[in-house]
Protein backbone atom coordinates (compact mmCIF):
# COMPACT_ATOMS: atom_id res chain seq x y z
CA UNK A 1 0.00 0.00 0.00
CA UNK A 2 0.84 3.41 -0.99
CA UNK A 3 1.45 5.39 2.50
CA UNK A 4 1.96 8.83 3.48
CA UNK A 5 3.46 9.76 6.99
CA UNK A 6 2.85 13.23 8.77
CA UNK A 7 5.41 13.69 11.47
CA UNK A 8 7.73 11.02 10.20
CA UNK A 9 10.78 12.68 11.80
CA UNK A 10 9.03 13.22 15.34
CA UNK A 11 9.46 10.36 18.29
CA UNK A 12 5.92 8.31 17.10
CA UNK A 13 6.35 9.23 13.10
CA UNK A 14 9.84 7.82 12.56
CA UNK A 15 8.75 4.25 14.04
CA UNK A 16 5.49 4.43 11.41
CA UNK A 17 8.18 4.78 8.81
CA UNK A 18 10.38 2.56 9.78
CA UNK A 19 7.40 -0.38 10.65
CA UNK A 20 5.41 0.06 7.53
CA UNK A 21 8.07 0.05 4.90
CA UNK A 22 9.46 -3.26 7.18
CA UNK A 23 5.91 -4.14 6.20
CA UNK A 24 6.63 -3.83 2.62
CA UNK A 25 4.37 -0.09 1.96
CA UNK A 26 5.59 2.33 -0.44
CA UNK A 27 6.22 4.80 1.96
CA UNK A 28 6.17 8.75 1.51
CA UNK A 29 7.25 10.85 4.59
CA UNK A 30 6.40 14.41 4.97
CA UNK A 31 8.45 16.16 7.76
CA UNK A 32 7.45 18.47 9.94
CA UNK A 33 9.23 21.72 11.59
CA UNK A 34 8.85 22.07 15.10
CA UNK A 35 9.64 25.84 14.79
CA UNK A 36 6.98 26.76 11.84
CA UNK A 37 3.56 25.78 10.27
CA UNK A 38 4.44 26.61 6.62
CA UNK A 39 4.88 23.02 5.70
CA UNK A 40 1.31 22.07 6.88
CA UNK A 41 -0.06 25.00 5.64
CA UNK A 42 1.04 24.79 1.99
CA UNK A 43 -1.56 23.44 0.46
CA UNK A 44 0.50 22.50 -2.76
CA UNK A 45 2.79 20.67 -0.33
CA UNK A 46 0.11 18.75 1.11
CA UNK A 47 -1.82 17.61 -2.14
CA UNK A 48 1.80 16.58 -3.59
CA UNK A 49 2.39 14.21 -0.70
CA UNK A 50 -1.33 12.64 -0.65
CA UNK A 51 -1.89 12.19 -4.14
CA UNK A 52 -1.72 8.77 -4.79
CA UNK A 53 -1.89 7.26 -1.52
CA UNK A 54 -3.84 4.28 -0.52
CA UNK A 55 -3.90 6.00 3.21
CA UNK A 56 -2.72 8.60 5.64
CA UNK A 57 -0.82 8.34 8.91
CA UNK A 58 -0.99 11.52 10.90
CA UNK A 59 1.61 11.57 13.94
CA UNK A 60 2.36 15.20 13.85
CA UNK A 61 3.58 16.24 17.62
CA UNK A 62 1.25 18.95 19.76
CA UNK A 63 2.59 22.26 20.14
CA UNK A 64 5.59 22.73 22.74
CA UNK A 65 5.75 26.21 22.79
CA UNK A 66 2.93 28.50 23.17
CA UNK A 67 3.39 30.12 19.54
CA UNK A 68 2.51 26.94 18.06
CA UNK A 69 -0.57 25.88 19.94
CA UNK A 70 -2.61 24.77 16.93
CA UNK A 71 0.13 23.39 15.61
CA UNK A 72 -1.45 19.47 15.45
CA UNK A 73 -5.04 20.89 14.61
CA UNK A 74 -3.79 23.61 12.00
CA UNK A 75 -1.81 21.18 10.28
CA UNK A 76 -4.95 18.48 10.23
CA UNK A 77 -7.54 20.53 8.63
CA UNK A 78 -4.67 21.13 6.02
CA UNK A 79 -4.36 17.22 5.05
CA UNK A 80 -8.31 16.44 5.28
CA UNK A 81 -8.42 19.14 2.33
CA UNK A 82 -5.97 17.36 0.45
CA UNK A 83 -7.56 14.36 1.13
CA UNK A 84 -10.68 14.86 -0.21
CA UNK A 85 -9.44 16.73 -2.77
CA UNK A 86 -7.29 13.62 -3.74
CA UNK A 87 -10.32 10.97 -2.90
CA UNK A 88 -7.90 9.41 -0.16
CA UNK A 89 -10.28 7.69 1.99
CA UNK A 90 -8.04 6.22 5.25
CA UNK A 91 -6.74 8.29 7.86
CA UNK A 92 -5.38 6.99 10.79
CA UNK A 93 -4.39 9.52 13.38
CA UNK A 94 -2.30 9.91 16.57
CA UNK A 95 -3.76 11.97 19.40
CA UNK A 96 -3.15 11.15 22.94
CA UNK A 97 -5.05 9.81 26.03
CA UNK A 98 -4.72 8.12 29.36
CA UNK A 99 -6.24 9.34 32.50
CA UNK A 100 -6.71 12.98 33.40
CA UNK A 101 -6.71 13.96 29.36
CA UNK A 102 -10.93 13.67 29.52
CA UNK A 103 -12.32 16.62 27.73
CA UNK A 104 -14.00 17.68 31.45
CA UNK A 105 -11.06 16.74 33.52
CA UNK A 106 -10.10 14.02 35.69
CA UNK A 107 -13.33 13.44 38.43
CA UNK A 108 -11.55 10.38 39.72
CA UNK A 109 -8.86 12.75 41.03
CA UNK A 110 -6.03 11.33 39.78
CA UNK A 111 -4.75 14.09 37.46
CA UNK A 112 -2.28 15.37 40.40
CA UNK A 113 -0.67 11.80 41.21
CA UNK A 114 -0.44 11.96 37.45
CA UNK A 115 1.01 15.26 36.83
CA UNK A 116 4.45 14.10 35.18
CA UNK A 117 2.86 12.05 32.89
CA UNK A 118 0.05 14.75 32.20
CA UNK A 119 -0.35 16.95 28.99
CA UNK A 120 -0.02 20.43 29.12
CA UNK A 121 -2.86 21.89 28.57
CA UNK A 122 -2.06 23.73 25.59
CA UNK A 123 -1.08 20.67 23.49
CA UNK A 124 -4.53 18.82 24.96
CA UNK A 125 -6.87 21.68 23.66
CA UNK A 126 -4.62 20.88 19.94
CA UNK A 127 -4.98 17.58 20.27
CA UNK A 128 -9.03 17.73 20.72
CA UNK A 129 -9.87 20.17 18.09
CA UNK A 130 -7.58 18.19 16.19
CA UNK A 131 -9.83 15.46 16.85
CA UNK A 132 -13.18 17.56 16.15
CA UNK A 133 -11.54 17.81 12.47
CA UNK A 134 -11.41 14.41 12.14
CA UNK A 135 -14.49 13.57 13.27
CA UNK A 136 -16.45 16.07 11.18
CA UNK A 137 -14.22 14.96 7.77
CA UNK A 138 -16.37 12.65 6.31
CA UNK A 139 -13.46 10.09 5.86
CA UNK A 140 -12.81 6.96 6.81
CA UNK A 141 -10.67 7.73 10.25
CA UNK A 142 -9.33 5.77 13.53
CA UNK A 143 -8.30 8.00 16.20
CA UNK A 144 -5.16 6.56 18.62
CA UNK A 145 -5.44 8.12 22.07
CA UNK A 146 -2.18 6.39 23.94
CA UNK A 147 -1.86 6.64 27.97
CA UNK A 148 1.71 8.47 28.38
CA UNK A 149 4.21 6.93 25.94
CA UNK A 150 7.82 6.17 26.45
CA UNK A 151 11.34 4.97 24.85
CA UNK A 152 11.96 1.76 24.67
CA UNK A 153 11.72 -1.53 23.14
CA UNK A 154 7.65 -2.33 23.00
CA UNK A 155 6.07 -5.68 24.12
CA UNK A 156 4.22 -5.95 21.14
CA UNK A 157 1.18 -6.69 23.48
CA UNK A 158 -1.60 -3.62 24.82
CA UNK A 159 -4.60 -3.03 26.16
CA UNK A 160 -7.46 -1.06 23.66
CA UNK A 161 -10.53 -0.07 23.83
CA UNK A 162 -13.31 3.07 22.99
CA UNK A 163 -12.54 6.12 25.08
CA UNK A 164 -9.99 8.41 26.84
CA UNK A 165 -8.69 5.48 28.50
CA UNK A 166 -7.94 1.88 29.31
CA UNK A 167 -8.77 0.98 32.83
CA UNK A 168 -5.09 1.04 35.29
CA UNK A 169 -3.09 1.64 32.01
CA UNK A 170 -0.92 4.20 32.49
CA UNK A 171 2.17 3.94 29.73
CA UNK A 172 3.06 2.15 26.55
CA UNK A 173 5.76 2.14 24.47
CA UNK A 174 6.54 4.62 21.34
CA UNK A 175 7.27 1.62 19.13
CA UNK A 176 3.67 -0.85 20.31
CA UNK A 177 1.65 2.87 19.69
CA UNK A 178 3.83 2.57 15.61
CA UNK A 179 2.67 -0.97 16.25
CA UNK A 180 -0.56 -0.93 16.67
CA UNK A 181 -1.62 2.41 14.11
CA UNK A 182 0.61 0.41 11.61
CA UNK A 183 -2.12 -2.59 12.42
CA UNK A 184 -4.98 -0.29 11.43
CA UNK A 185 -3.86 -0.03 7.83
CA UNK A 186 -5.35 -3.28 7.27
CA UNK A 187 -7.59 -3.47 10.30
CA UNK A 188 -10.92 -1.85 9.67
CA UNK A 189 -12.86 -2.74 12.88
CA UNK A 190 -11.71 0.79 14.29
CA UNK A 191 -12.85 2.93 11.47
CA UNK A 192 -15.21 5.83 12.74
CA UNK A 193 -13.92 5.13 16.22
CA UNK A 194 -11.36 6.56 18.80
CA UNK A 195 -9.43 3.77 20.57
CA UNK A 196 -7.19 4.26 24.01
CA UNK A 197 -4.04 2.35 24.29
CA UNK A 198 -2.05 0.94 27.07
CA UNK A 199 0.02 -1.84 28.52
Amino acid sequence: MNVVVFGSAEGVGRLLVAGARGRGHAVTAFETGRTTLDDLLDPVALAAAVAGQGAVIYAVAPPGRREQATRASQGMRGVVRAMRDAGVRRLVCLSIGGLGSEPDGDPAGLVGRLLRSSPPKGALADLRHMEVTVRQSGLEWTIVRPARMVDGEGKHSWRAGPGYAVPHGTKIARADVAEFMLDQLDDRADVGHAVAIAW
